[in-house]
């Protein structure tokens, strides 16, 4: 699956190249940081800029960035990899809509497999809690939620917190929404609105054990790009240009 960022402007779609516009150095000095909107810049700043500003990053986009199915896919309907694959572009067609997440596609199977492997594995005999960065429209927190209603032990369900970091104010609402949707969960669900990268937004230590699940963050994370030209040359850090109004992203 390509980076979201690459879908967020369509100049990324069609400089998924290396673009002779990027810049090359080995020799950048600690603490040069040129603030986004000033060109070059670096990898980093445009990746958390392009998926996470405010104002126009893709995950703050008030249409929904990530797809929501209305109901599960009937995959013993059918036959075989291409009659999925075909679905598939259907879904996409009908939704009008960039991304569907693993654990949307494959709900409710997908976040039961994670529940009951937490369920089979954590210690009982102090309250659950469960963190989940990033937690999308918040289908894993419903899911993970209904298993533990339905196959944990009351006292399980009853005690057991379910927090979710999120750094987009639309999404954060649209899983308050999802999980909504059965009253007794909501109890036990909070979201809190705010970039699980600021460590003073984690407070203080709590000795208690927890479970973190990062289902789709690795690929989202603001990133340096190195290169180097070949197995001989130093490897270089990568700066993004600005050319006749066009970002240049050296992918």
């Amino acid at each position: 699956m390509a980076p979201a960022y690459l879908a967020t402007i369509p100049a990324l779609r069609r400089a998924a190249r290396w673009a002779p516009a990027a810049l090359f150095s080995s020799g950048i000095v600690a603490g040069d940081k040129p603030v986004l909107g000033s060109f070059p810049s670096q990898v980093r700043d445009f990746v958390r800029s392009a998926l996470y500003d405010p104002n126009h990053g893709y995950f703050s986009k008030r249409s929904g960035p990530v797809g929501v199915l209305d109901s599960a896919i009937r995959f013993h309907k059918l036959d075989g990899r291409n009659a999925y694959m075909k679905h598939l572009d259907k879904l996409y067609k009908m939704h009008d809509i960039s991304w569907f997440t693993p654990v949307e596609l494959f709900k409710p199977w997908y976040a039961y497999a994670i529940a009951a492997s937490i369920l089979r594995t954590a210690n009982l005999s102090v309250p659950l809690k469960i963190y989940e960065i990033g937690g999308g429209s918040g289908t894993c927190a419903k899911c993970v939620l209904d298993y533990m209603m339905l196959n944990a032990p009351p006292k399980v369900y009853n005690n057991m917190k379910y927090i979710s970091v999120e750094i987009s104010s639309s999404l954060a609402e649209k899983q308050l929404e999802t999980v909504g949707e059965v009253q007794s969960h909501l109890s036990k669900f909070t979201v809190e609105h705010r970039d699980a990268t600021d460590v003073a937004g984690w407070g203080s230590k709590d000795p208690q054990p927890c479970w973190v699940l990062m289902l789709e963050v690795l690929d989202n994370l603001p990133h340096d790009l190195v290169y180097s030209p070949d197995q001989v040359s130093p490897w270089m850090e990568v700066w993004i240009e600005k050319v006749n109004g066009r970002i240049l992203v050296p992918y």
